[in-house]
C-alpha cells in the first residue's frame, strides 16, 4: 500500500485493490520523492491509515497533537453527519459526535483554539458547533445568521474559519449565495466566544471566497477571494475593511501565514501564486509555486517556518478491466517548498497510501507529522481516509 506512486500514468489493478484500506492500518513505509528524484537519503517515512466514514471528511489536530479530529458524512445515504476523534497514536476512533441527520450536510470546515480547550465547527451554512476538547462534549450550538440572497439563492458554503490567538473570537469566510445562473458576493462573519454569539458581518466584494487566516496579533485577517486578497481589521465585535491586492492577485484559493505573521504565501495556481510582506501589504513575489503539477491545496506551515507543505492534486479516467467503477478518480501528493531558497524540495515529496482527493491538510506540532483527510481514490464505494503520515 504505502509504497504505491500516484503521479503519471494509470497503475495495475492490482495495485489499485492493495490503496484500499478496510481499517486504522499499522505504521508502514512511505514513497518519497517526485517522479525523477532519489528520494531524501536516511529519511524514514511512515503512514497509518483510519477510515473515517463514507465522504466528505475534513480534519484538524489539537495543538498537542495527541487528537485529530474530523467531520465527515457516515452513511451512503448521506443522511448522517458526525465528527469523531482520532487517536493520533494509534489511530483509534474514541469518540463520535451526530452533528446532523439533514442529508448531505457537509462539514464546512472546523478549528481547534490556540490553547486546546475548544473545537468550532461549520455544519452545513447553518450552525456553529463548540466541543469541549476535555471531554469531547457539545457545549454550544448556535445558529449562523442566514445569508441575504433573492428568491432561488442557495447560502454559500463556509469554506474556512479561524479562532483569535487568545480565543475571544472566531471568524468564518462564507461564499456568496448562488443558483443556477448567478451568484452574489460572500461574506466574512465574526462570533464572540464569550457571548456565544454572531456580532458582525462584511460582506465582500465577489462570491468567490476561499481561506480566511489571522496573524498573531489577532486584529489583521486575510481573505482569499476571486477579485483579490482583502485585509480586514478584525475583532470580535467588528470588522473592516484595510485593503485589497488586485494586480493578478484575484485568487479564491487558499492562503497560509508563517508563524510570526510577517509572510502570506498565496497559492492560486495559473501562475497567480503570490507572496504578502504582511507589514508594508506589499506582494513581494508573484511566481508559479510547482510547475507541472496539478491542481494546488491546502498550504501548511511548519512551526520553524522553514517549510511550506502543499498538496497537488491530479485527476484521471478508471477504465475497464479494473475492480473499480468506470469514471475519474483522483490523485494527491504532498509537495515540500523551501521558504527560504524559495524553490520546491522534490526529494521530500510524500506520497499518501490512501487519501486520493484531498480535503484538508494539517501539520502536528512536531513540525513533521502531516495529517492528510479526504476520499479515499479510487475504491468500489466512496470512504473517508485521514492519513497519518510521520516524517
Amino acid at each position: 500500500m504505502g509504497r504505491a506512486r500516484w503521479l503519471g500514468a494509470a497503475a495495475t489493478a492490482g495495485l489499485l485493490l492493495a490503496l484500499v484500506p478496510a481499517a486504522a492500518t499499522a505504521a508502514q513505509p512511505v514513497t518519497v520523492g517526485a517522479a525523477g528524484s532519489a528520494g531524501t537519503a536516511g529519511t524514514t517515512v511512515t503512514a497509518r491509515t483510519v477510515t473515517v466514514g463514507w465522504s466528505a471528511p475534513v480534519a484538524t489536530v489539537t495543538p498537542d497533537g495527541a487528537k485529530a479530529y474530523v467531520g465527515v458524512v457516515d452513511n451512503d445515504s448521506g443522511r448522517t453527519t458526525v465528527l469523531k476523534a482520532v487517536d493520533t497514536a494509534t489511530g483509534a476512533i474514541t469518540t463520535r459526535l451526530t452533528l446532523s441527520t439533514t442529508p448531505w450536510t457537509y462539514v464546512g470546515s472546523l478549528a481547534v483554539s490556540p490553547d486546546g480547550t475548544r473545537l468550532y465547527v461549520a455544519v452545513g451554512t447553518s450552525r456553529l458547533v463548540t466541543v469541549d476538547t476535555a471531554d469531547d462534549t457539545v457545549v454550544a450550538d448556535v445558529p449562523i445568521p442566514d445569508q441575504p440572497r433573492p428568491d432561488g439563492y442557495v447560502p454559500g458554503t463556509i469554506g474556512s474559519l479561524v479562532v483569535a490567538p487568545d480565543g475571544t473570537g472566531v471568524y468564518l469566510a462564507q461564499r456568496g449565495p448562488e443558483q443556477r445562473y448567478g451568484a452574489r458576493p460572500g461574506r466574512v462573519l465574526a462570533y464572540s466566544t464569550a457571548d456565544r454569539a454572531f456580532t458582525a458581518s462584511l460582506d465582500l466584494a465577489d462570491f468567490g471566497v476561499g481561506s480566511i487566516v489571522l496573524r498573531p496579533n489577532g486584529q489583521d485577517a486575510y481573505v482569499t477571494t476571486a477579485a483579490g486578497l482583502v485585509h480586514l481589521a478584525a475583532t470580535p465585535t467588528s470588522l473592516t475593511t484595510v485593503r485589497t491586492f488586485t494586480a493578478g492577485h484575484g485568487a479564491g484559493g487558499s492562503a497560509v501565514l508563517s508563524p510570526d505573521g510577517s509572510t502570506l504565501y498565496g497559492i492560486g495556481g495559473s501562475d497567480s501564486d503570490y507572496i504578502v510582506d504582511t507589514a508594508t501589504d506589499t506582494v513581494t513575489s508573484g511566481f508559479h509555486f510547482a510547475p507541472g503539477h496539478g491542481s494546488l491545496r491546502a498550504p501548511v506551515i511548519s512551526p520553524d517556518g522553514r517549510r511550506l507543505y502543499v498538496v497537488s492534486q491530479n485527476s484521471g479516467i478508471m477504465g475497464p478491466g479494473t475492480p473499480f467503477p468506470t469514471g475519474p478518480y483522483y490523485s494527491s501528493v504532498i509537495l515540500s517548498y523551501d521558504t527560504e531558497a524559495g524553490a520546491l524540495v522534490p526529494a521530500e515529496a510524500v506520497h499518501p497510501p490512501s487519501v486520493g482527493r484531498t480535503a484538508t491538510l494539517s501539520l502536528g506540532p512536531d513540525g513533521h507529522t502531516l495529517y492528510l483527510a479526504g476520499d479515499i481514490s479510487p475504491t468500489v464505494t466512496v470512504r473517508a481516509g485521514l492519513d497519518i503520515i510521520t516524517r
